[in-house]
């Protein structure tokens, strides 16, 4: 549940600021209100996918697990860090100047590391951001926890 959650939260985020960096740079028309906001919800999909596998050691190897679960801050630190990252992007010092065939003129655009590189590293924070309010799973319960756990549970069911 708390990965469906996840998902929906980082695909959110994702498509939300894709479209604000698209209404920074692009608009033709009654195609980009239609077709940008599917484009960013694909591209985003696409990103947490690639997220979910860069960050499965999080969720499956217990220790890491643990450890990324008891620093819940790191997320939001991590998160800030990407937006910025995207903020900095559209800074004079780092615009990238390309040429626009359809308007025949120079135009200024993000600088693409900045930009794309804070973009995922915001989704990564959002998409493994465990707060401390949400209930642990098993593997982030120490090891002697699940034993007992496990004991305790022999034993009520034996009569």
């Amino acid at each position: 549940m708390h990965l469906l959650i996840q998902i929906a939260v980082a695909l959110c985020v994702g498509t939300f600021y894709y479209l604000i960096a698209m209404a920074m740079t692009v608009y033709d028309g009654i195609l980009s209100l239609i077709g940008q906001p599917i484009m960013g919800g694909l591209v985003s999909l696409v990103a947490i996918l690639l997220l979910l596998l860069v960050g499965l050691p999080l969720r499956l190897v217990a220790p890491v697990h643990r450890w990324w679960r008891q620093r819940w801050w790191l997320p939001l630190v991590l998160g800030a860090v990407g937006f910025a990252m995207m903020w900095a992007s559209w800074l004079p010092e780092f615009r990238r100047q390309i040429y626009d065939p359809d308007l025949r003129t120079m135009a200024d655009t993000f600088h693409p590391v900045l930009a794309i590189g804070g973009w995922l590293l915001t989704l990564f924070a959002v998409l493994h951001f465990y707060p401390p309010w949400f209930p642990p799973t098993d593997r982030s319960l120490p090891v002697s926890s699940q034993n007992s756990r496990a004991s305790v549970s022999n034993t009520e069911t034996t009569p």
